[in-house]
């Protein structure tokens, strides 16, 4: 074995960290893939709902609908519209963030997790004065539905904390700047 120079990296281009990889793919599945199975799973509820079956009277005629009037609360289309375009839009950033260029997709990756993860903590805030009042009516899924954004604006921080971190490391500089520091440098 002999003794390595300390050029042994010259001319090579850094490769994509398992950390970097980890980043880019928690940062999609939280800002693409989860808003839009949320969309997905309110539009199939609903359709569910919209299509029940009504019940057959003892006569073989159409009889009193065997559950009916559900609908989905608090849900609006333009909530979902923008989930999508926000989702959407992330998508292809986020595969050149993977490709490693160009060299400042760092930077627009990490100002996009930033802005949505703010978003999701206004949403947070703002969540209570939108949420239906008493004279709308109540139900179990008020609970449920806080419970489920304390629990994804936390899951938003900690990965927005992790992107910002891990974008900002050497390795994942040098794999978007195409190639390692010299001594020099």
């Amino acid at each position: 074995m002999g003794i390595q120079s300390p050029n042994r990296h010259q001319g090579a281009k850094p490769p994509r960290t398992f950390g970097l990889s980890i980043a880019i793919l928690a940062s999609v599945v939280l800002f693409s893939v989860l808003p839009m199975l949320q969309v997905l799973i309110v539009n199939v509820v609903q359709a569910r709902f919209n299509n029940v079956d009504l019940a057959m009277g003892a006569d073989g005629e159409a009889g009193i609908p065997l559950i009916g009037g559900a609908r989905i609360e608090g849900v609006s289309n333009a909530g979902l519209t923008i989930q999508i375009a926000l989702g959407i839009a992330y998508l292809p950033l986020a595969f050149l963030a993977w490709r490693g260029r160009p060299r400042q997709i760092r930077f627009v990756i990490v100002a996009m997790v930033v802005g949505l993860t703010i978003l999701t903590l206004l949403v947070a805030i703002l969540m209570p004065w939108i949420a239906p009042n008493a004279v709308q009516g109540i139900d179990s899924s008020g609970d449920l539905q806080r419970q489920l954004l304390i629990t994804r604006t936390l899951v938003s921080i900690g990965i927005a904390l992790y992107v910002v971190w891990y974008m900002n490391r050497a390795p994942a500089r040098a794999f978007y700047r195409g190639s390692y520091l010299t001594a020099r440098e």
